[in-house]
């Protein structure tokens, strides 16, 4: 048995060149073709492999799915009814996995993308649906104060230098207000009045708790951690 020099693997005796870099074992490359051919560089290049035939697997499915609902919906329906609007659900869920897939590790880009997109599927199924009446006054609205949410929680997830319970309990905080601009969206929607109720009742409910997580972080545990606070 010999190993390559330049990858570390175990190769026959008498084998010319290495199946995993394609050079000679016994020969040691530059620097820069070490580098890339290094088990961490290789196994980079596997996930990223990985990835894009995950990715053109689910772009298959999502497509396949895309064509199943407009066949179906013109053999019983002789046009097109309802599957424009399963088609364009697909065709969003298939670029937010895409988003996901390729970008996940900046959650600046792709939750902006992700509301983009979810916005955009809500605007074009309102078109083929009610046009309007909807979107502008409850789908506009409720997405943009869900995506400023999240997006709230990972800035103060990023900003504090403590990552405790004050991080649940800042986010449990700003649901309550996501409830809040929820029901006003509808109320406002359905009776063209506001009538806050069930969204007091989760605010009055969440906010006690989110002062005993903000209490027994800053005051009982001086700021320790979330992960060592339950053990992970």
């Amino acid at each position: 048995m010999i190993i390559c020099i330049n990858c570390g693997v175990e190769l026959d005796d008498g084998t010319g060149l290495c199946p995993l870099c394609g050079r000679d074992p016994a020969e040691k490359a530059g620097r820069d073709v070490i580098t890339n051919n290094s088990p961490s560089g290789i196994i980079k290049l596997q996930k990223k492999e990985n990835r894009k035939y995950l990715w053109e697997l689910i772009g298959i499915l999502a497509f396949s799915g895309i064509a199943v609902c407009t066949i179906i919906d013109l053999l019983i329906r002789k046009n097109l009814q309802w599957s424009p609007i399963s088609d364009v659900s697909i065709i969003a869920a298939w670029i937010i996995i895409t988003l996901y897939l390729f970008v996940y590790k900046r959650p600046f880009v792709f939750f902006p993308l992700v509301m983009l997109t979810i916005l955009a599927a809500l605007f074009s199924i309102a078109l083929l649906g009610d046009a309007m009446k909807w979107f502008l006054p409850v789908g506009l609205p409720v997405t943009l104060a869900g995506f400023l949410s999240v997006a709230a929680v990972i800035t103060l997830y990023k900003a504090a230098r403590f990552r405790g319970l004050n991080i649940l309990a800042s986010a449990l905080v700003i649901l309550s207000g996501l409830c809040i601009i929820i029901e006003i969206s509808l109320d406002r929607y359905t009776a063209a009045s506001t009538d806050l109720r069930w969204s007091l009742i989760v605010a009055a409910s969440i906010l006690p708790v989110s002062l005993i997580f903000f209490f027994y972080h800053y005051r009982l545990k001086k700021g320790n951690r979330l992960d060592s606070f339950f053990h992970i």
